[in-house]
């Protein structure tokens, strides 16, 4: 017979394994139910993806063209080899492999380390870029773990450093895009603002995989063809570029810029020091870009647009037509230079300690007399003087809606110098913006701009897009007889005896007209004047004076301007001498 205490105990085991096991029944039950009923479609796609692996093929990249339709930038077809470290149980024993198989240098092999460390296992770490086809023959025999070959596309720069900041450059977007673990877009310049329009549409290819992800077919169903993407035509002038590219590598650093007339057209736009884009796909790639980033004269900066400088004596231009157009001054009016001016308590020195003599309006122009310009600014005023530089186009954007960065510049009057001085205008500043200097900022387009302006009396719109429609552009209303007495001063310029005369050109009887400018950079002391400015070569490079250059070419019906920036080149020469180059090559 069952004891009682033990059947009572045996009774309430039972019905704790009961308990126990109908609420596990349950769960059970209720999990079964969620996932076949309520999170069907969900399990459905997990499984159809364990079943299918989509591979996204990138299209080819519409072109970069110059004026002519030559190609600057394009996609080269290439194969790589990537790895995808999560794939392999054995990342070290790929990696001999590969390396024995490619024959790689440590350095590259230095890298591969470095990415799969700082990466997401899942992500792609690229080994090899354009491998021979015997070489990709092989390793895909092998059949590594985790080892890919993908065929797609590089983009080749045809003019390397030529206008880098200007056509920009392609790369890896900052969050990964699914299944395309090459997709590039633009970073920056024409390659970004036109990324949509030349990035085109990528393709869809679907694999059947089986249960450990072997591919085992195709779904042929699903196939999408990539569309190419659409080509942009710039108006830039291959030789010009070059041309122009290769003059301001005289300096350390500078810009330029070259237009035109007729239709505004920008046939060429560089910065110096520039960089090589193709370099930066190289296995120094991520050194080459940290010395680019190191660099005090800004290798990356577009300085025809992002660059503001005082516009030294090429602003003289705007003095004078203003003078002439407010009837303050007659040109053949002279005044007498002895190498300063003297106005209230303080003297005003011109560049030629020596003094100029008596010179009229051409003659002022020709030497680049800082005494008169003083005396012809103070008797119009700075409201004159701003409303001609805004009329031939300084203080305006041009590129705005293609190229990122640009800077406006500053072109003062009273109330600016009130709102971003904290100050009153007074004459002295009159006076200094008379040469171009004080708190004038300007860039290198704009300068271009107004040579172009001047050069034809019209209001030159600059563009970098190609377009079929003939330019109209407005007149800029200015006496046809002012224009020629200032376009008389610029011819002498470069004549003897003219501030730029050793960049005299004469191509079948076409010759140049322009200005110098030189701007400073820094404030000369009362004290150092009187115990000795401070010759350039003994300062350092970042005080040295910036020289500039604006040119018109031909003299007779002008079609070309230019304007070239040397950053601290000192004086105006170099920029006088590689504007004379380019002319050259224009007028041939």
């Amino acid at each position: 017979m069952i004891d009682t205490e033990v059947a009572r105990t045996f009774d309430r085991r039972s019905a704790l394994f009961l308990t126990g096991g109908a609420v596990l029944t349950s769960v059970l039950v209720l999990r079964m139910l969620q996932m076949q009923v309520f999170e069907y479609k969900n399990y459905l796609k997990k499984s159809e993806n364990n079943s299918f692996r989509i591979q996204v093929t990138m299209p080819k990249r519409g072109n970069i063209l110059s004026e002519n339709g030559s190609v600057i930038s394009r996609d080269a077809p290439i194969y790589r080899i990537y790895i995808i470290p999560e794939e392999t149980d054995d990342i070290k024993g790929v990696i001999n492999i590969v390396e024995k198989e490619l024959n790689l240098r440590k350095k590259t092999i230095d890298r591969i380390w470095k990415n799969i460390k700082k990466q997401a296992r899942f992500q792609p770490v690229l080994i090899s870029e354009n491998s021979n086809w015997n070489t990709l023959a092989k390793l895909s025999a092998k059949n590594i773990p985790g080892i890919h070959i993908d065929s797609g596309f590089s983009r080749i720069y045809e003019m390397g450093p030529a206008g880098a900041q200007v056509f920009g450059y392609v790369g890896a977007p900052q969050k990964p895009v699914a299944n395309t673990p090459f997709f590039s877009t633009g970073i920056n310049g024409l390659e970004k603002r036109f990324n949509t329009e030349m990035a085109g549409k990528s393709g869809k290819t679907v694999f059947i995989t089986n249960a450990v992800g072997r591919v085992t077919g195709e779904d042929k169903t699903q196939f999408i063809s990539p569309k190419v993407g659409n080509d942009i035509k710039t108006t830039i002038r291959e030789n010009i570029q070059k041309t122009l590219y290769d003059s301001l590598t005289m300096n350390r650093a500078g810009c330029g810029v070259v237009l035109d007339i007729e239709s505004g057209s920008i046939l060429a736009m560089a910065s110096t020091p520039s960089f090589d884009p193709n370099n930066f796909k190289t296995d120094d790639g991520e050194e080459y870009i940290a010395s680019l980033l190191n660099d005090v004269a800004k290798p990356f900066m577009n300085k025809t647009i992002e660059g503001l400088y005082p516009p030294g004596s090429t602003f003289k231009i705007v003095v004078a037509l203003a003078a002439l157009e407010s009837g303050a001054i007659n040109p053949k009016e002279k005044i007498f230079c002895p190498g300063y001016w003297e106005y209230g308590n303080h003297k005003y020195h011109c560049w030629e300690k020596k003094g100029h003599g008596s010179v009229d309006l051409y003659g002022a122009l020709k030497h680049s007399c800082d005494t008169y310009f003083y005396q012809i600014a103070l008797r119009i005023g700075i409201d004159a003087i701003k409303n001609m530089a805004l009329k031939l186009g300084l203080n305006q954007k041009y590129m705005d809606d293609i190229l990122a960065h640009e800077m406006p510049g500053i072109i003062p009057d009273r109330r600016w110098k009130e709102k971003n001085v904290g100050s009153s205008w007074v004459h002295g500043d009159t006076i200094i913006s008379g040469i171009g200097q004080g708190f004038i900022l300007t860039n290198c387009l704009q300068l271009a701009v107004m040579m172009a302006r001047v050069a034809s009396n019209k209001e030159v719109y600059p563009h970098l897009i190609y377009t079929d429609n003939p330019a109209e552009f407005k007149e800029l209303g200015l006496q046809e007889k002012n224009i020629k007495h200032v376009l008389t001063g610029l011819e002498q310029v470069t004549q003897k005896g003219g501030t730029a005369s050793g960049s005299a050109i004469n191509v079948d009887g076409k010759k140049m007209g322009g200005k110098t400018g030189t701007s400073q950079v820094r404030n000369i002391s009362k004290k150092e004047r009187e115990k000795g400015v401070l010759t350039n070569e003994q300062l350092k490079w970042n005080l040295r004076n910036h020289g500039l250059f604006v040119g018109y070419a031909p003299t007779t019906n002008p079609k070309y301007a230019v304007c070239v920036i040397m950053e601290h080149a000192g004086g105006s020469s170099q920029a006088a001498r590689a504007t004379a180059k380019i002319m050259k090559e224009l007028l041939k």
